[in-house]
């Protein structure tokens, strides 16, 4: 073991032997809680089997079950999120997720709603170009207002 030095700015051995035990005293109240912790997260993943093995008698597929509860989850970000932004950028978020329908629901619709260069702007002329005049005038409403 190396020796601590003395001095200025420096502690003395039983002064760092105490900030040691104190941390180690500190180490294992951490661990104590954590496993506390961990042990009443266990109890409540118990309760969430049995309430899916309730469900599958009841004719609800466990998978779907937690599927619907994950899904409900990413909206309530998806709409803490949207209510994050100013209403201008609000008001264009949903209209492009309107023009986009569920493709900005999907990783690639939201790159192609976040990028902002020439070579997408030629693929939307295009798209644009063989669209029908029906299709265009759907276009025209869904687009943002000040948008070609």
């Amino acid at each position: 073991m190396s020796r601590v030095l003395e001095g200025r700015n420096r502690a003395t051995p039983s002064e760092m032997a105490s900030y040691v035990d104190e941390f180690e005293k500190l180490e294992k109240e951490k661990l104590d809680r954590k496993m506390a912790y961990m042990a009443e997260c266990a109890k409540i993943s118990a309760r969430q089997k049995d309430l899916c093995d309730d469900a599958k008698g009841g004719g609800l597929n466990g998978k779907v079950l937690r599927a619907t509860v994950k899904q409900r989850a990413l909206e309530r970000k998806a709409q803490a999120i949207e209510e994050s932004l100013e209403d201008d950028d609000a008001e264009l978020l949903r209209d492009i997720r309107e023009a986009l329908g569920d493709y900005a629901d999907l990783p690639l619709g939201q790159a192609a709603v976040n990028r902002d260069d020439e070579r997408t702007a030629a693929v939307v002329g295009a798209v644009k170009a063989s669209l029908t005049p029906a299709e265009q005038d759907d276009w025209d409403r869904a687009a943002p207002a000040g948008s070609a």
